[in-house]
């Protein structure tokens, strides 16, 4: 046999890199041979023991597969194929295996101040070394480079922390193998910071005065406001007295003082802010004055100094303003100046002189007055001769020389006695350039207190000529209030006033730190205003009413105690506590109790010395611990679903009573004596369904169901226990033995409110009820009844005289009756046509010789219901008869004989009940009668009852325009139409109302249908089916109404 066992190997294996925990695959492809070679694997020069080695094995018989690959796995591996021929190896592979990269430490969230550091930790460990990249997601965009590195052991510190750098910071670690990553968040605390701050106020009596306090800082500060003196505080939406606080959409902090009064006068108001970073505080005062307390009017331009000649004219400025506005008078030498013929004083407070003379020479005074004070401004004229070469004229300059106003002045600083304020100048500076500022100012001096050198009824010129736009006014009353106007001044002269600055209010005297007050009150003054005195350094819940905050001191030296404030952030907990703290220099802590459970509280400090109160600490928040819920559920309700299952269902305690997050219900259910029966189901149900299913409950057995919420520090109390019993033999559901009710209601109760439906009384009156109405009921349909056969009683017999109905007829009515299809066909005028339309039978007309042929009666009539609106029928009506009956009795008379020959033949009997219309002009038959109790007579009419026509045309006999009859009572009517002239002695003069009931009148022509199908509204026409023998007697149209009835046999 050939056997053979080539060199070269198919596949050489290659040099492999693995991660840990991955599977790696060695690749073998074995010289051919044969017999086929076997494979084997070496390891660093020893043979794979495949058996020993389970997380190796080889794949399609020459590949090397091994699972969970570690670092212990790294070395020299071979293929090695043999048979019997021999044994070939292949070149060595080399095998790696590295390590993903994981994390030892990762970054934790931080929580750092503005201008701190926070350090980012990122150990990691893998094989090869990892690197760590750091990136961040924040609304500072990129790492700042300038402040940020990574140390030694790859974390990442942050310098000089900003209010943009919070975010999420990750690290990202990366060797090859893998890659791994962390993050966490970093919240940068800002403390708060005071940007709008309230202003000092100064109000009228009975108007509001309102503070604004902006606050800026991260988290969100808690802003309230203070009185000093009064500790209470006034968060938004509170109010105390005449005192509200609120806050505006854009969440800045209000504080409005309504109704303001004189008491009001000096009180400090006390914007303070806090949060997790620290605390900022602004203080405010108001100032109340009358409303007569207005500032004097202000004079804008006032005479100037003149020189003029005798015999010119001379004219003096003087405007003011104010409010009200002032009224302007001239003094001249101290005495008035009257309007003359030489003098006159303008509406804006001009004065002129004319042919100036010698006397007029003089100083001169403007006055503006008003409710609220006067100004005043002087000047002098001086008359010379015009001939005086020694003298040099001046005139006062135009308006258009002075600088222009400058802007308002505003308040840089201010202290018991002295006001800094500042300004811009006006680009406007006249004819010449400036020379400086003057600066006047008013201030209405207090009652109690005697004028002093910086008060006066009116404005004074503080100071004159100040070089710069900034300047302090010293030597001002403690106390007093203020307001500055600012003039600029040329060689020209003065400009107008600027706009008044706003009120200004110094301190009190009692409220000054001068030399006169304690040293120890004003350095403590300084101690406790100027910055943080002690900080809330941690607070920890104990229970679940008690919290132990410990704080810092850091600077003690005026420190007394402390003002603990506590304020509920959860509904209906939402007051505010204060606790007084006596600084002892013992441990800095205390625990505050009687709080409510489960429930967050926000904790600060106030530092106190003697009656000064310091500036607030940082606040802390914490919730107290859960305790189990103070009441137990309620509306426990069971629905019955057969005779072994009850379903059980309740509703969760109140909110206020969960004292923690509810997580299951307690149900207990008893067997027997409520208090010792036997314990059937101990149920735990989750709180999100508070229900459960009762099953196999047997019939007669008394059953007891308590219910209890439960949170994570317990159980909290039962429900009283509730009776179930299903009654065996209604299967109802019982609460005691007396009342059949929801389980829900408590034992000793009583019903109910539903139960009054089951009561002996409320069955009883509801039997009476049906009772009445079943007796209602039936005396209703026994008069009905009653009224029934009393009207068939009255209706006439419609068989009698022979089963043949007699027709009653009109002579009036017997004029020609032409169909309008077939008017050309009738030969004489007096000659008539008898048209009768079936639902869809043909139009019969004839010849006066074949009339008589109609008067034979038909075997049976039908009233086909076709509309009177648009002439149309509704097209549902079948053409099958609903009933018949007898034209007119056979009658066997010459053609030309009359009609009442025709009624009243040998042969003729008029029946009971109806009604001869149309007489002859004898006089002994001409009458008309009306039978009593005839329905067939309250219904036939003729054209002339409801048409006058021979009285309306002027006595003709020319019947134009038809009637129809309606009778709304049957339902039916007949249909005529009056075609040719009639003689005088054819005509009905009279004809006789049987009744007036059921009928109506409706005009126009009658209808003429092809067919019942054709018209969709019912109109209600004579019609026959089956025609008569042939008879040949004149015919002589009719009106008929018939009812039902049907033809003899």
């Amino acid at each position: 046999m050939y056997r053979v066992l080539k060199d070269e190997f198919r596949q050489e294996p290659q040099n492999l890199r693995a991660a840990q925990g991955e599977t790696a695959m060695l690749e073998c492809g074995p010289p051919r041979g044969h017999p086929e070679p076997i494979v084997i694997w070496k390891r660093n020069g020893h043979v794979i023991d495949f058996e020993s080695n389970k997380r190796m094995k080889l794949v399609d018989g020459a590949n090397l597969a091994i699972q969970d690959v570690r670092q212990s796995d790294d070395g020299k591996y071979q293929c090695v194929a043999k048979n019997t021929v021999g044994t070939r190896e292949s070149a060595i592979a080399l095998l790696r295996v590295h390590v993903k990269p994981y994390i030892v430490k990762g970054p934790e969230d931080a929580v750092s101040l503005v201008g701190g550091s926070v350090i980012f930790e990122c150990a990691v460990q893998g094989d090869p070394v990892p690197d760590v990249m750091w990136k961040r997601t924040a609304g500072g965009g990129p790492m700042p480079a300038a402040r940020a590195r990574i140390l030694d052991d790859k974390s990442l510190k942050l310098e000089a922390v900003i209010t943009e750098d919070e975010g999420e910071y990750s690290c990202e670690a990366d060797n090859g193998v893998g890659t791994v990553s962390a993050s966490a968040t970093l919240t940068v605390h800002s403390p708060p910071v005071i940007m709008v701050k309230p202003q000092d106020q100064l109000v009228e009596v009975m108007d509001d005065a309102s503070f604004t306090c902006g606050i800026g800082g991260n988290p969100r500060p808690s802003i309230f406001w203070s009185l000093e003196g009064n500790r209470t505080l006034l968060y938004p939406g509170e109010t105390m007295g005449r005192y509200h606080a609120s806050i505006t959409p854009d969440g800045q902090a209000v504080l409005t003082v309504q109704d303001v009064n004189r008491n009001d006068s000096g009180v400090v108001v006390i914007c303070s802010a806090v949060n997790q970073a620290g605390s900022d505080t602004w203080r405010a005062r108001l100032s109340v004055t009358s409303p007569e307390e207005n500032p004097p009017p202000v004079i804008s331009f006032g005479p100037a100094n003149q020189t003029l000649p005798l015999k010119s004219v001379a004219a003096m400025n003087c405007r003011a303003s104010g409010v009200p506005q002032p009224v302007i008078t001239w003094y001249k030498d101290g005495s008035p100046v009257l309007s003359s013929p030489r003098v006159n004083i303008s509406e804006i407070g001009t004065l002129q002189i004319n042919d100036l003379v010698k006397e007029d020479s003089g100083e001169y005074m403007c006055v503006a007055s008003s409710r609220s004070g006067k100004a005043t401004w002087s000047a002098y004229l001086r008359l010379e001769s015009p001939t005086n070469p020694n003298i040099a004229f001046y005139r006062a300059p135009e308006a258009s020389t002075f600088p222009g106003a400058p802007t308002r002045p505003v308040v840089e600083n201010r202290t018991h006695n002295s006001v800094t304020i500042t300004w811009a100048r006006n680009n406007k500076i006249g004819s010449s350039s400036l020379v400086g500022y003057q600066i006047e100012m008013f201030s209405r001096p207090q009652p109690s207190e005697n004028p002093g050198p910086r008060s006066s009824p009116g404005w004074t010129t503080a100071v004159r000529r100040v070089p710069g736009p900034t300047y302090t006014i010293t030597n001002l009353r403690p106390g007093a209030t203020y307001v500055f106007l600012v003039r600029a001044e040329n060689s020209h002269g003065l400009s107008p006033p600027s706009p008044r600055s706003e009120p200004v209010s110094l301190a009190p005297p009692q409220d000054r730190v001068d030399g006169d007050e304690d040293p120890d009150v004003k350095e403590a003054r300084t101690a406790l205003l100027s910055g943080h005195v002690v900080e809330l350094a941690h607070i920890q819940p104990l229970s679940s009413t008690s919290i132990k905050i410990v704080w810092k001191i850091l600077n003690g030296e005026y420190v007394e105690g402390f003002y603990i404030y506590s304020r509920g952030l959860d509904a209906p907990s939402r007051v505010t506590n204060m606790l007084t703290m006596l600084h002892d220099g013992e441990a800095p802590g205390f625990i505050v109790t009687g709080l409510a459970k489960f429930t967050r509280y926000q904790f600060f400090l106030v530092p106190f010395y003697k009656t000064l109160d310091g500036r607030p600490s940082n606040s802390r928040t914490a919730r107290t611990l859960e305790d189990v819920p103070s009441e137990s559920p309620t509306g426990l309700e069971a629905v019955l679903l057969n005779s072994s299952v009850v379903y059980l269902k309740w509703k969760p305690p109140l909110q206020s009573a969960h004292n923690g997050i509810l997580r299951t219900y307690q149900v207990i259910v008893r067997g027997g004596d409520p208090n010792n029966g036997t314990l059937l189901s101990n149920v735990t149900v989750n709180a999100g369904t508070p229900s459960l299913l009762l099953t196999n409950l047997s019939s007669g057995v008394v059953y007891t169901v308590e219910v209890a919420a439960a949170t994570r520090a317990g159980v909290g109390p039962y429900t009283t226990p509730a009776i179930l019993r299903l009654d065996p033999a209604s299967r109802q559901i019982y609460r005691d033995q007396h009342h059949r009710q929801p389980i829900g209601q408590k034992p000793g109760i009583g019903p109910g409110p539903n139960d009054f439906l089951t009561e002996t009384w409320f069955m009883a009156l509801l039997g009476s009820m049906v009772a009445v109405m079943l007796l209602l009921f039936t005396a209703m349909m026994l008069v009905r009844r009653r009224q029934l056969l009393t009207k068939k009683s009255s209706l006439p017999d419609s068989r009698s005289n022979g089963g043949i109905l007699a027709t009653p007829l009109s002579l009036k009515a017997a004029v020609g009756l032409p169909h309008p299809m077939s008017a050309a066909l009738v030969p004489h005028p007096h000659d008539s046509t008898l048209w009768i339309e079936p639902g869809r039978g043909p139009v019969w007309s004839g010849e006066a010789n074949r009339m008589a042929e109609f008067l034979e009666p038909a075997d049976y009539a039908e009233v086909d219901p076709v509309s009177q609106t648009f002439g149309k029928s509704d097209g549902s009506v079948s053409p099958a008869p609903y009933a018949t009956t007898t034209l007119v009795p056979k009658y066997s008379g010459s053609s030309n004989g009359s009609t009442r020959q025709l009624l009243h033949s040998s042969n003729t009997r008029i029946p009971q009940g109806w009604v001869h219309i149309c007489p002859q002009k004898d006089k002994e038959e001409d009458h008309a009668y009306v039978p009593q109790n005839s329905l067939y007579s309250s219904n036939v009419y003729s054209d002339t009852y409801f048409n006058d026509y021979p009285s309306q045309k002027g006595g003709t006999n020319i019947i134009t325009k038809p009637s129809s009859i309606v009778m709304s009572q049957c339902g039916r009517k007949a249909v005529s139409e009056l075609g040719s002239r009639l003689d005088d002695s054819q005509l009905c003069p009279t004809l006789k109302r049987p009744s007036p009931l059921g009928y109506h009148q409706q005009r126009g022509p009658p209808r003429v249908s092809g067919g019942w199908r054709m018209t969709p509204n019912p109109v209600h026409t004579l019609s026959t089916f089956t025609p008569a023998p042939t008879h040949h007697a004149q015919y002589q149209p009719l009106y008929h109404n018939s009812s039902r009835s049907e033809p003899s046999s």
